[in-house]
């Protein structure tokens, strides 16, 4: 691709530090060269689109049968256990282990191992969160120790006008304690966190059921859901597929996500369509609030950053009014495609049933933008991961054989690597867009009378999706403070 082409011959690149922790690096990079080519490269996809017959994009959602596997009830009750003693050891942890956060377990399990490296397995290759998910067996557990006359169904039906929102809540809560809260990574207040999120969710899944409350108000299971719908490998009907990232998605264009057989979908709702949505605002959120610009805009100098407790206002306000923008453009756009595509009352969709549908278009872009804005941070982080669990069982054992590695963030400083992590960081974001231009074509066909209605349609997402890759691309490369 052109800008990863255009790479080698960029000037000298600078780093600065940068995310809440102040792990994270941030390359410091002139934009010219590689902006343009990425938004090139995107560019040429939707000409390109607009060029192939539908018969040349047909076969983009289909899968590779690699194996079959069979399930083993066993094993998997096994690993259920094994994540729950894990999850309970990991609070313990949080509550009596090191206050340092980079030496603490709960803190690197969570927000490196977790937030970090899960969800990008999870988006990108294999679903692995259903095995790991530390309500499976308490829940069960829970069943037989009550009995069958409180949980042996969902005492309660889930409310309909209750939707996806609660979920949509859950993201905004969460996306404030990660970029406004104060202190995020102090062990003992995770663990407390994390213990009441998690005791209230299982109440919830006694009450409504685990499947239920999974899918409208588990956060987690509900964003695993969604980027689980774009992995390139998946388990359908005992039989492991492998695909072009988003295959899924474009296999089931009517329902929106699926997730590959495993736990069902996140039916077209309005409230789906905002947490999709928000999934990208919130992420485009957290790089934004780190630059020199937004730092400007709440009048804090980057150069003496006052401390989070400062700018928590700025911030909720922030979050709060770049996913209202982000719902509403897009809102807009898609009701501008629709009014140009046709003047026939027979196409003119209801704006929320187009939202629904297209919003999970723009989910690529979302993971893309969580990969990329976290692989500087897991570069190093995951080192303190690696050394946690090599003296986990005391400063005199060392299960990795790691008593003379030492943490470093060397890397940084030489240009080959810094290189290197860019153009990967950049080639991310860059396939994130082109993937979900597929998916916006994909979706778009055969909605309308004709193959000109439909490129019509799509004029307005397309040329959000090339603005975005601008922005997407600014945000790796802007000075950073904070």
């Amino acid at each position: 691709m052109l800008a990863l082409l255009a790479t080698p011959i960029l000037m000298p690149i600078k780093l600065s530090f940068a995310h809440a922790s102040g792990q994270s690096f941030v390359m410091l990079l002139p934009t010219d060269f590689y902006t343009l080519g990425g938004v090139f490269v995107v560019a040429l996809t939707i000409v390109l689109l607009a060029l192939v017959p539908v018969t040349g994009t047909s076969g983009l959602h289909h899968s590779l049968a690699l194996c079959r596997i069979k399930r083993r009830r066993g094993l998997a009750k096994s690993i259920h256990i094994l994540a729950f003693i894990t999850f309970f050891w990991l609070l313990l942890s949080g509550w009596y282990g090191p206050t340092d956060p980079l030496r603490n377990p709960l803190t690197l399990g969570f927000w490196t191992v977790f937030w970090m490296a899960l969800v990008m397995g999870e988006g990108l290759f294999f679903g692995v969160w259903r095995w790991l998910n530390p309500w499976v067996f308490a829940y069960h557990l829970s069943r037989q120790l009550i009995g069958q006359l409180i949980v042996g169904r969902q005492v309660l039906p889930w409310p309909q006008r209750l939707a996806y929102w609660p979920g949509v809540l859950l993201l905004f809560g969460f996306a404030a304690f990660t970029l406004a809260d104060p202190a995020p990574t102090d062990p003992s207040r995770l663990a407390s966190i994390i213990f009441c999120y998690w005791l209230t969710t299982l109440i919830g899944m006694l009450i409504f059921g685990f499947r239920t409350w999974s899918r409208h108000a588990e956060l987690f299971s509900m964003i695993m859901l969604s980027f689980g719908a774009l992995r390139m490998i998946s388990l359908r009907a005992g039989q492991l597929r492998l695909g072009m990232p988003g295959w899924q998605v474009m296999t089931n264009r009517q329902t929106g996500l699926q997730t590959g057989g495993q736990t069902g979908v996140l039916k077209p709702h309005l409230s789906a369509a905002v947490f999709l949505l928000m999934l990208l605002g919130v992420g485009s959120f957290d790089g934004f609030n780190e630059t020199f610009v937004w730092l400007s805009w709440i009048n804090v100098n980057p150069l003496d950053f006052p401390g989070r407790s400062a700018i928590i206002v700025p911030t909720l306000s922030g979050i709060l009014f770049a996913n209202l923008i982000l719902v509403v453009i897009f809102g807009v756009l898609i009701w501008l495609g629709m009014m140009a595509a046709s003047d026939n009352p027979q196409y003119r969709f209801p704006l929320t049933r187009l939202i629904s549908i297209y919003a999970v278009s723009l989910l690529p872009i979302a993971l893309a933008y969580h990969v990329a804005h976290y692989l500087p941070s897991l570069l190093v982080e995951i080192q303190y991961v690696a050394l946690a669990v090599d003296g986990m069982f005391g400063k005199d054992v060392h299960i990795l054989g790691l008593q003379d590695f030492h943490v470093t963030n060397g890397f940084f400083k030489h240009l080959d690597w810094v290189r290197m992590i860019w153009l990967t960081q950049a080639g991310i974001v860059v396939a994130g867009h082109v993937v979900s231009v597929l998916i916006a074509h994909h979706l778009a066909t055969g909605r309308y009378r004709n193959r000109f209605e439909t490129l019509v349609s799509q004029l307005p997402i397309a040329l959000f999706m090339i603005g975005y890759t601008w922005l997407g691309l600014w945000l790796l490369a802007a000075p950073k403070g904070g």
